[in-house]
Formats: C-alpha cells, sequence, structure tokens
C-alpha cells in the first residue's frame, strides 16, 4: 500500500513537472499575445493557434508602420518578447519523452498536454519566422525615415546614461550619436563581438600602428621587410593570441581597421586566404577619385599595398601554407589598394562604413552587390539607421530594456 502511494505520488509529480514547464513556456508567450493562456492553448486547434499569433503580430509590425520613438520601442519589446518566447520554447524536444513515460504508466491528464504541446511546436515554428520578419522591419524603417531615425537614435543615447556597460563606457556609446566619429573602443567593440566564432579574424584597432606602418598614426607604412626580424616572430604571436581571444581556429580572412590620426579618418584592409584577395576598402570619396586614373606607383594605398602583401605572406606561413606575392608576376592572388565601395557623402560617417564592410565580409564573405540586398544591408546616404542599429545592439548586450 505504501508503495503504490509512493508510486502515485510520484507520477502526480511528474505530470505537474510538464505542466509547470508548459506554464513557463505559455507565461512567455503571453507577452507576445496577452492573454494566450493554458485554457486557450487546450481548447484551440492549431489553425486556430497560427491565426490568433499571426493575426496579432501582423497587427502590431509590418513594413507600413509609422516611424516614432514610440513604436519603435514598442517593435524592439515585441522583438525581445519573442525571442524570450523561442527560448522558453526551446525545451519543447524534451516535454513529449516525459509525456510518452508518463503514458506508459497510464498517468491521467497528459491527453490534454499533447494537444498543448503540439500546439507550442506550431508555435514555435511561427515565432521563428515572425522574428526575422520583425527584425528587417525594424531595420528597414529607419532607413525610410532618417529623420526620425536620428530622434530615436538620441534618444537611446540619452536614456543610456548612467547605465553601467561591461565592455564599453557611456562616452563610447555617444561617438555613435548623429555626425559623430566613431572612436577606436566602439570599434573594438564590434569587431570582437562579430568575429567570435566566425571565419573572420578580426584584429583590434591598435594593430595596424604595430604591424603596418612605422608610426601610431599609421601614415607610413612599413617599406623594410625582414622575414627574420623580432616584429615577424611578434606579429604570429599577436595571431595565435587573437585565434584564442576569438575562439576562431578556422579562419580565412583577416580584418584590420585602420585609423589615420592625422586625417581622422578610419578605413580597412581585409586579407582572404579562399579567394586569394587583399584589399584596401576606403569609403572617402576624394582618395577613391584621385587614385583611379593614376598608375599603381601614385595611388594613395599602394605603399600601404606592399606592407599588406609582405604581412600576408608571414600569416600564411603561420598557417602553413607558402604564400609568394613580392616580385612575383605568376601570383594567382589579386591586390587591390583602392576596392571601389559605396562612398560616404560626409566626414564623419568613416567609422561606420569601416562597420560595415566588416559586416559585409562576416554575413557575406565581401562586399555584397546593394542591388539585391534588402535595404537593412544595404549602405545607405545617411547612415544613422545603422549607428541606431549598433547603439541598439550594445544595449541588448547590456540588458538595457526600453
Amino acid at each position: 500500500m505504501l508503495t503504490a502511494t509512493s508510486s502515485t505520488f510520484a507520477q502526480l509529480h511528474s505530470i505537474q513537472g510538464v505542466t509547470t514547464q508548459v506554464k513557463a513556456i505559455l507565461s512567455a508567450l503571453a507577452k507576445v499575445v496577452p492573454g494566450y493562456t493554458l485554457t486557450e492553448a487546450q481548447k484551440m486547434s492549431s489553425s486556430e493557434t497560427n491565426y490568433l499569433f499571426s493575426d496579432t503580430l501582423s497587427s502590431i509590425a509590418s513594413p507600413e508602420t509609422p516611424l516614432s520613438i514610440e513604436s519603435y520601442k514598442k517593435l524592439i519589446r515585441l522583438h525581445h518578447s519573442i525571442l524570450l518566447g523561442l527560448e522558453q520554447l526551446a525545451q519543447l524536444p524534451i516535454l513529449p519523452s516525459a509525456l510518452k513515460d508518463l503514458s506508459r504508466q497510464r498517468c491521467p491528464g497528459d491527453t490534454s498536454l499533447h494537444h498543448v504541446i503540439k500546439n507550442l511546436y506550431e508555435i514555435q515554428q511561427l515565432l521563428g519566422n515572425e522574428c526575422e520578419r520583425l527584425n528587417s522591419i525594424i531595420w528597414e524603417l529607419p532607413e525610410k525615415s532618417p529623420v526620425i531615425a536620428t530622434q530615436i537614435l538620441n534618444s537611446l543615447v540619452a536614456e543610456a546614461s548612467g547605465q553601467n556597460f561591461k565592455f564599453i563606457q557611456h562616452s563610447d556609446l555617444q561617438t555613435l550619436s548623429p555626425e559623430r566619429w566613431l572612436n577606436g573602443e566602439t570599434i573594438n567593440y564590434f569587431v570582437d563581438k562579430w568575429c567570435t566564432d566566425s571565419d573572420t579574424l578580426g584584429v583590434s584597432t591598435y594593430w595596424a600602428n604595430t604591424f603596418l606602418f612605422k608610426d601610431k598614426a599609421c601614415t607610413k607604412p612599413l617599406d623594410h621587410f625582414d622575414n627574420n626580424s623580432k616584429i615577424v616572430k611578434d606579429l604570429k604571436r599577436s595571431i595565435r593570441k587573437r585565434e584564442l581571444d576569438l575562439n576562431t581556429l578556422r579562419w580565412s580572412k583577416v580584418y584590420i581597421p585602420i585609423n589615420n590620426a592625422e586625417e581622422g579618418h578610419w578605413y580597412c584592409a581585409c586579407i582572404n586566404f579562399d579567394r586569394r584577395t587583399i584589399d584596401i576598402l576606403d569609403s572617402w570619396g576624394p582618395t577613391y577619385r584621385s587614385s583611379l586614373n593614376r598608375p599603381l606607383r601614385q595611388k594613395k594605398h599602394t605603399s600601404l599595398l606592399a606592407a599588406l602583401m609582405w604581412i600576408t605572406e608571414q600569416v600564411a606561413d603561420y598557417r602553413g601554407e607558402n604564400v609568394v606575392l613580392a616580385r612575383n608576376p605568376d601570383t594567382d592572388w589579386s591586390c587591390n589598394p583602392h576596392v571601389e565601395v559605396p562612398l560616404q557623402p560626409n566626414s564623419y560617417d568613416c567609422g561606420i562604413h569601416t562597420l560595415w564592410h566588416l559586416y559585409h565580409i562576416i554575413n557575406f564573405g565581401g562586399l555584397k552587390n546593394e542591388s539585391v540586398l534588402p535595404a537593412q544591408h544595404r549602405f545607405t546616404e545617411n547612415m544613422v539607421g545603422k549607428r541606431l542599429r549598433l547603439v541598439q545592439e550594445i544595449l541588448d548586450d547590456a540588458g538595457f530594456r526600453l
């Protein structure tokens, strides 16, 4: 008798455990669709559930949503709620197994839970699609309304005053405000974050003035190359450390942000071992246009390209590859000191362009044809939408909620 009572208690406790987990999921989903409870989940069919969530989300978020500070915050909160719901729904696979075990023991109450879990799977698939759709809407709306995006950006930066950030200061965040020049700390934040676990080895903003230039201002590229010098050992040591920092052991690209301190200008270089290319990406129009029709030796970044070619040979040696670029007309590598890139229409968006070059390199393998991209990925005349996006990313990482 005692054994039977203990067994019954254990069975009921297991049903309660499954029910508790289901209620935790439903609690998160109620922030996406208010009022969606266990009762609704038990009563509704799959098609009714799908309609309820689709209709609710479509009414809140559409490409025609008028952009304002209030609507932006509402969309961001909805996006966070969906992510939280998906996080809870990640527990779904363990629940059918638990119910299957309980059904073998003829436990009561599992039939309705099976129906609820079936509905939750429907919701999981729908929210996965809606999350992508909503993300596109959130970042396409500011591109259509840069004036309002500027107001939202200023508001967010002001609201974040006093917020404790783990890897960045509020003064760094402020450099993402409209018409401000980015600082190295802000660029390093995104290089570190985006390159972690990627196939791109992004180095810090201090790397170039150590290994590519003779001066800290990054105005005089190296012009003496000694394969047996201390700098080669230091270079390979820096690559190894960077691999460990970024947890990026299988990388095929090296991204190098560069700041010409005398000109107050950011640009970057990319070494791609898969495509066998060395590219310098500089969004400053006068530099690109003045170098366009000049002989190679007279182009502004040709001396830097020579330094990058030597660096590439040393990095290739670190990778266990043999690459010879100097005085090698038969090389199959392509080296371009002035890649054609979208040009900044002002003097202050160079840092944003430099980061967006990295965004394209990581997500598309290199600069993608703008005409085939949705607005959220494109370079634009006014990059305020990208500034807003970067600020929001920092706030999300810090757990700051609107």
